[in-house]
């Protein structure tokens, strides 16, 4: 079940107080702590209302956490959630991996996350951001909000909270690596068929095979029988080359049509920077558009190549 949401004017009082509610009918709650060694919020697990103290939310809490609930699905877990984090317990629950009875979640509207990466670029890994909601600080110095707000905040389709209230507008963004993300997405929309899949071939020549974008999705949760990784797998092998890469993540494209949720987190975390939510929204856009289906919208929707029919196509009809 969903919570009421955090008022709009957010205070970690509020926060500590929401956790602590949801804690006497939980095990642990999800959430996040004091910046951890990447100058962003730390994921932790709250056990104690004491502890609820320690949570913090702002625009550095940029993981999303549901990607351990299908580890502790035997247990009663809170997790504080934001907008897109939320679509992807919702899609959790329809695909029956987690037990929503078990789940409950903290909704809280969104400032619009800071893009991390670019940060680190421009002032070093584990450069101290700070958000006191007014100002963005990066080592104790105020830099633009705008500059430092990753496209897919930007773009964002999920302003409005999968509990039903409208999260805080998004700031204006004038950071040249969001326009060059939006300039490379109409550069691929402008490409024909074959030069898309040149375009691929390349970027996923660079993929090392570190899995981080499996391991960051919370859709991904079959690791530990992953065709990726398989021994008995006729579809790829496990070199790091160009083939075996481009295979593997076109496999793991194909597993999540109609499932993905759009966080972005396999994106933010390969470290090869390839541009994996490029071909992801693509894929999403056409889901949406030939079977009117938008993952995590709705608990009770099944993801449409889950309940695909051939026998009821009516494309054969058409």
């Amino acid at each position: 079940m969903i919570s009421e949401l955090a008022k709009s004017e957010l205070s970690m009082s509020d926060l500590a107080a929401k956790i602590s509610e949801a804690l006497a009918g939980a095990d642990l709650v999800l959430g996040w702590t004091a910046s951890g060694p990447g100058g962003v919020a730390a994921p932790a697990r709250f056990y104690e209302q004491a502890e609820a103290q320690q949570a913090v939310f702002d625009s550095t809490c940029v993981h999303n956490l549901a990607v351990h609930l299908p580890r502790l699905k035997e247990r009663r877990v809170g997790i504080v959630a934001k907008p897109c984090d939320a679509r992807a317990v919702n899609q959790l629950i329809a695909e029956r991996e987690i037990d929503p009875g078990r789940v409950s979640v903290i909704g809280v509207e969104c400032p619009s996350m800071v893009d991390v990466k670019t940060i680190w670029r421009r002032f070093g890994y584990g450069a101290r951001i700070e958000d006191d909601g007014e100002r963005l600080l990066v080592n104790g110095a105020e830099v633009e909000r705008g500059k430092y707000t990753p496209a897919k905040c930007a773009d964002c389709a999920d302003r409005v909270h999968p509990a039903g209230e409208q999260s805080a507008a998004v700031a204006d963004v004038t950071d040249e690596t969001a326009a060059d993300e939006r300039q490379l997405r109409e550069r691929f929309n402008a490409m024909s068929p074959a030069e898309r899949r040149e375009f691929w071939r390349e970027q996923y020549s660079r993929c090392i095979r570190c899995y981080a974008c499996r391991e960051a999705c919370p859709m991904c949760y079959c690791r530990d029988v992953c065709i990726m990784q398989s021994d008995e797998s006729r579809w790829t092998g496990g070199g790091v080359n160009a083939g075996d890469a481009e295979m593997m993540q076109l496999i793991r494209v194909n597993h999540l049509a109609g499932r993905c949720t759009g966080c972005g987190e396999c994106e933010r975390a390969c470290p090869a920077g390839i541009p994996l939510m490029l071909l992801m929204e693509e894929q999403n856009r056409v889901v949406e558009e030939l079977f009117g289906h938008r993952a995590g919208v709705d608990p009770d929707a099944r993801p449409p190549l889950l309940s695909f029919n051939a026998n009821n196509d009516g494309w054969r009809k058409a």
